[in-house]
């Protein structure tokens, strides 16, 4: 489901599992959020989002190190920020491109393009708002949605 625009600072950043990691935007950058994103989500006891949200970081800083490679010849930096209330996983990512995504409709040959279309199929919600200095692009996923998610792949096995 894509919520484009909405806001989602006032409930996440109040919630009790914050952590906060700063990239700069080298083509290594998803890996390192990959592997963040699945320690922490092991650390706070949420293993059962843990692929998802190694997942969605991945494609999430992805997108903002594109965006932000097209700024300037200097080496830009993104932000991911993970939220938790224990049950439901928030990530965020900051760039300083404030062009808001635009899902895009690839053909089956192109290597690129799919972003966003993983992050709506995975997460249980989405959206993008643009800030003074850039853009946050944000997923969330639950709990209740990983287990669904098991449960329907593996029926379909």
């Amino acid at each position: 489901m894509t919520i484009a625009c909405q806001e989602m600072t006032a409930v996440p950043f109040s919630w009790p599992l914050q952590t906060q990691l700063e990239l700069a935007a080298y083509p290594t950058a998803p890996a390192c959020a990959r592997g963040h994103t699945r320690s922490v989500a092991l650390e706070w006891g949420l293993a059962d989002l843990a692929d998802a949200a190694e997942l969605l970081a991945s494609e999430l800083v992805t997108n903002a190190f594109q965006a932000s490679r097209r700024l300037s010849e200097e080496i830009p930096v993104v932000w991911l920020r993970l939220a938790s209330d224990r049950t439901s996983l928030v990530i965020h990512v900051w760039d300083a491109n404030p062009e808001m995504p635009a899902r895009q409709e690839p053909g089956p040959g192109d290597e690129s393009g799919r972003g966003l279309m993983i992050i709506d199929a995975v997460s249980a919600r989405w959206g993008a708002y643009q800030t003074h200095n850039g853009k946050i692009v944000w997923a969330q996923i639950r709990g209740a949605d990983a287990k669904r998610r098991r449960e329907s792949s593996t029926r379909l096995r």
